[in-house]
């Protein structure tokens, strides 16, 4: 019952709200600026034997991937990289120091394979040509590349030989 009548109460409050007598309007207030930061992790830069391993693509600048295509790249810590553009195999030399990375030449081989692979693959290998910067945003890794918007994004993973 007591809750009845408070909801009474409170009704009857709201309904007169509108019949009490006009006030002369309020100045406004300033305004408030509000800056909302997003809580991600930082990204920072890896050390050189956390490239060392087998990495996978999970996203091309942006764009994703081809479903069921298994695009890779390997730092083996001694300057050499290697991997998968999805269709083709390549290898190659690397250098890593003081956080800049620098990818090639490299050398691969030169199957055909659906144009959707090949399309991605000849992006994927373009990219690993202009790299600009890495950086490790754990659990990826990170590789921004010039004229790219969005980085290679890797995982690591086990490579699968499909």
């Amino acid at each position: 019952m007591r809750t009845i009548t408070t909801l009474a109460v409170l009704a009857a409050g709201l309904s007169c709200m509108g019949c009490a007598p006009s006030e002369p309007p309020k100045e406004k207030a300033d305004a408030v600026a509000v800056t909302v930061v997003a809580e991600t992790p930082a990204e920072r830069v890896p050390e050189a034997a956390e490239l060392v391993g087998a990495w996978v693509l999970e996203d091309l600048g942006g764009s994703g991937v081809v479903d069921m295509v298994q695009t890779t790249i390997e730092f083996d810590g001694e300057g050499r990289v290697f991997g998968s553009g999805g269709c083709n195999r390549f290898t190659g030399s690397y250098e890593f120091e003081g956080g800049e990375l620098e990818i090639g030449p490299l050398a691969g081989t030169k199957m055909m394979c659906p144009e959707a692979v090949m399309d991605q693959e000849d992006r994927f290998l373009q990219a690993l040509g202009e790299v600009e910067r890495v950086a490790a945003n754990e659990p990826f890794l990170l590789i921004y590349f010039e004229g790219g918007e969005q980085p290679l994004k890797f995982i690591r993973g086990d490579v699968v030989e499909l």
